[in-house]
């Protein structure tokens, strides 16, 4: 990553724009110290300054720290909103200055507030927090435990696709309102209303292809995203600038994402294989071999519960692991050591059971059980249901 510009000091950006005096500023950094309150909170407290002109001295920092706004313009715009009272983004706009980040942050917190995922204070406090710290909205709302990932990736998502001009934002807002319901992909719930149809190509994407492999945290890839969407830049090429992963790492990854492509491998056996080749340190083609060897196996004498529950990515390997000593040495049965421990519900076991028992019967094969779990776990929907979508045969109960 490019190194960050020598830190402005928040007081000299208030004395340069004229918001404060330069013997105000004297009077206030002797109680800053002596206190160990910052500069910026003595100022209000003494009645230097309103919270509101402290505010957009700090967002105004805080663009000045990620180089997205010069120290001339701050001050330029810092003295309008003392001139004018009103906002740092309005008198930006009147000195002319437009930053693509700064634009995109608004217009998604926009989009978000309009879809009802977030209320406006919600959205007021993540902004403060987003300009404050430089970390992306999407990732402060998930931080600050407003929204899921999910639904922070699928307004990534529409905002980038309306930026294409592939959707309206009204159509953006239908699909958002529906992945946060039913917890689905944007693309799947746009595809829902017949607005945007996604290509089937047996493809991976990167991000979640180094998040199954669990090389990458869904809340960094989040950030990636973001950052990526902004800055015109491959995902990959942000995650490796950000040393979230090594170089090497992604070229393996793309190598395997090619794999995906090609039908050599599904999704989760990449994961599997790029997972193998960073803990042993192995070569692709090894781990390939040793990963399909594996699946064959499986084929041939079928998944146990806790394998499909796995695949799913519903157990952990150490829960699963602890479940499993359990019941060996308890002799209790491994579907109420699950439900009693609160590894899975209720409802979500009742599935599982039915897709292995279909399995079982030769109605579906592992593969279509995985994914047909693997939809109800995200979706919630009559099992049954699924099945006739999906164009699955499967006996009446």
């Amino acid at each position: 990553m490019s190194k960050r510009p020598i830190p402005v000091l928040i007081g000299d950006l208030l004395v340069k724009s004229d918001l404060i005096s330069l013997g105000q500023l004297a009077d206030a950094l002797p109680i800053s110290q002596k206190t160990g309150l910052p500069v910026g909170r003595v100022l209000v407290s003494s009645g230097f300054i309103t919270e509101d002109r402290l505010h957009s001295a700090l967002m105004a920092q805080s663009l000045i720290r990620d180089k997205l706004l010069n120290v001339e313009y701050a001050v330029l715009a810092l003295r309008k909103t003392g001139e004018k009272d009103i906002s740092l983004d309005d008198a930006l706009r009147e000195v002319g200055w437009r930053s693509e980040y700064f634009e995109f942050t608004n217009k998604l917190g926009q989009l978000l507030v309009e879809a009802e995922l977030v209320n406006p204070d919600q959205l007021e406090d993540a902004l403060q927090t987003c300009f404050n710290t430089g970390l992306p909205l999407g990732r402060i709302l998930v931080l600050k435990g407003v929204m899921n990932d999910m639904s922070a990736y699928a307004a990534l998502t529409a905002q980038q696709l309306i930026r294409q001009g592939k959707i309206t934002r009204q159509q953006a807002m239908e699909a958002l309102a529906v992945s946060a319901e039913k917890n689905t992909s944007l693309e799947e719930s746009l595809a829902l209303h017949g607005h945007y149809q996604v290509q089937q190509n047996n493809a991976v994407r990167l991000g979640e292809l180094l998040v199954l492999a669990e090389l990458v945290s869904e809340i960094d890839l989040l950030t990636a995203v973001e950052r990526g969407i902004v800055d015109e830049l491959p995902i990959g090429q942000v995650l490796t600038q950000a040393k979230l992963i090594s170089y090497s790492t992604l070229v393996d990854a793309l190598k395997v994402q090619e794999l995906v492509c090609a039908r050599v491998l599904n999704p989760l056996e990449a994961a599997e294989v790029l997972k193998l080749t960073k803990a042993r340190g192995i070569a692709i083609p090894q781990a390939v071999s040793e990963v399909t060897k594996r699946t064959q196996t499986e084929k041939s004498r079928g998944l146990t519960m806790l394998e499909l529950l796995k695949m799913v990515r519903l157990i952990p390997d150490s829960d699963m692991e602890m479940v499993l000593q359990q019941s060996s040495r308890t002799g209790t049965p491994v579907e109420n050591i699950l439900l009693t421990t609160g590894l899975i519900d209720s409802a979500t076991l009742q599935v599982a059971l039915r897709c292995h028992q279909l399995m079982s019967d030769g109605y579906l094969t592992h593969e279509q059980a995985i994914f047909a779990l693997h939809h109800y776990v995200w979706s919630k929907e009559d099992f049954q249901l699924i099945m006739e979508k999906l164009g699955w045969v499967s006996p009446q109960r």
